[in-house]
This record gives C-alpha cells, sequence and structure tokens, in this order.
C-alpha cells in the first residue's frame, strides 16, 4: 500500500476472499446434491489505484477484517 500511496505502484487489483470462499462453498454444496455447476465461477477483481484506494470498497480489500 506504501508503494501504491507514494506512487511506485500504479495499481493493484484485488480479490475479495470471502466472495470466493462464499461462492466455492455455494457452488460445491450444489454439486454435492448432483445439481449442475458451471466450470468456472467468475469472483471477480477490483483494481485499486491511488485515486481510488481510499474509498470503502478498496479499503474492504486492503485491510480485510479477520476475526
Amino acid at each position: 500500500m506504501d508503494a501504491l500511496r507514494d506512487g511506485d505502484v500504479e495499481a493493484l487489483i484485488l480479490q475479495d476472499p470471502y466472495r470466493m470462499g462464499y461462492d466455492g462453498i455455494k457452488t460445491a454444496l450444489a454439486a454435492s446434491k448432483g445439481e449442475p455447476v458451471p466450470a468456472n465461477v467468475d469472483t471477480g477483481a477490483t483494481l485499486v489505484t491511488k485515486a481510488n484506494m481510499s474509498s470503502p470498497r478498496s479499503q474492504e480489500l486492503l485491510k480485510p477484517k479477520v476475526e
């Protein structure tokens, strides 16, 4: 984050590990019930730049709450 803030890095591509886990369990449950599941599940990615790194969504991904 310091490199992004200082301009040494132009952008970061971040994934949402909570969504990845949720979608993974949801897909596994459907498969265990014999339901059709997609071959690929796109859980998305977020482009974080210096301009948007303070946004609430960027902050959720940069500093996830781990309990």
